[in-house]
């Protein structure tokens, strides 16, 4: 199972590569690729063209909507049926284009050495980190989050990753919400997703006279979150991150090691990454300046949200729903 990220409604390649051990193989006869959405829904399904030995790939027309699909590749590999998954992410928008990332570095000009497929996975590791540790999107994605009911008109969104929160919603695509178990669950109109109100700690709200069913797991929105563009700085920070990325291999110095001398006799203490700091000070002095986390606490600290909390004395009684 793998992960790619492409840009909304530009065309994309996927590719994907056969091994058996250590050892790149052709599939027995065509590669088949289907692409389905969240619901499961085929939105392409087409033969993969090879390209190098047990490389095979397919253009991915561009997507109109945010959020992550599934690319299902089939084929008879030395006799045997397999299936492999890929995630695929529409996204936005990049930090930074790959021409952008390789121009940043006159070393990254040997395009033998570090083809395109090293710099897009190197890439997409830098923005997940920089968004990790920030604890923000910035640039739009989309996301599928299954709630719980509450029973009112309040309904905080939690991030799908346990180590983050939303930030940044920017609306509420789609949704159905299943009024009780074994319900068929009812999709959520136009003029119903328009009424929603989304305040800055995430949590959504549905008009007077209008609850979320109380229920486990019932609720289900497709949300749109992020910042339109990262700030310059930042994307400059996230180049000086994606080339160390990119040139780790190459380094002398052994991962474990938190200092070391030169040649010329200079011994050099090492800042050393962490949960919310890659290590570098020029990239984590940065980063720090647009994080949603306190730098207080091992593994930092989550900002306070600002939700005023309710209370009704009532909810629990008899003619509230409450236990008889």
């Amino acid at each position: 199972m793998g992960l790619a990220r492409v840009q909304r409604t530009l065309p994309a390649r996927l590719t994907h590569q056969l091994e058996v051990g250590e050892e790149l193989v052709d599939a027995d006869g065509p590669v088949t690729v289907t692409v389905t959405d969240a619901d499961g829904d085929v939105l392409a399904e087409e033969t993969a063209a090879r390209t190098a030995l047990g490389t095979y790939s397919v253009v991915l027309s561009g997507q109109p909507d945010l959020g992550v699909l599934t690319a299902t590749w089939s084929a008879d590999v030395t006799g045997s049926a397999i299936t492999m998954t890929t995630h695929v992410e529409v996204a936005g928008s990049f930090f930074f284009t790959l021409a952008a990332g390789r121009t940043s570095d006159e070393s990254l000009a040997d395009v033998d050495r570090y083809p395109a497929w090293l710099l897009e996975r190197a890439r997409l590791e830098t923005e997940a980190e920089a968004e990790a540790i920030c604890d923000r999107a910035f640039v739009p994605r989309g996301v599928r989050i299954v709630a719980d009911g509450t029973g009112d008109g309040q309904l905080v969104l939690s991030h799908p990753d346990p180590g983050r929160t939303m930030a940044h919603v920017r609306r509420i695509v789609a949704g159905t919400v299943t009024a009780y178990p074994g319900a068929v669950p009812r999709v959520l109109p136009s003029w119903e997703l328009a009424a929603l109100t989304v305040g800055d700690d995430a949590t959504v709200r549905r008009p007077p006279g209008h609850v979320w069913p109380r229920g486990r797991g019932n609720v289900v929105l497709d949300v749109e979150y992020g910042l339109d563009t990262p700030p310059p700085d930042l994307v400059r920070a996230a180049l000086v991150a994606f080339r160390a990325r990119v040139h780790q291999p190459r380094s002398s110095i052994p991962d474990r090691a938190s200092s070391f001398t030169s040649s010329e006799g200079g011994t050099y203490r090492l800042d050393m990454p962490g949960a919310t700091k890659t290590g570098i000070p020029a990239v984590d002095s940065v980063y720090a300046r647009y994080s949603r986390r306190s730098t207080s606490g091992p593994g930092g600290r989550k900002v306070a949200a600002s939700r005023t909390m309710d209370y009704d004395p009532q909810r629990g009684s008899l003619f509230h729903g409450g236990r008889r």
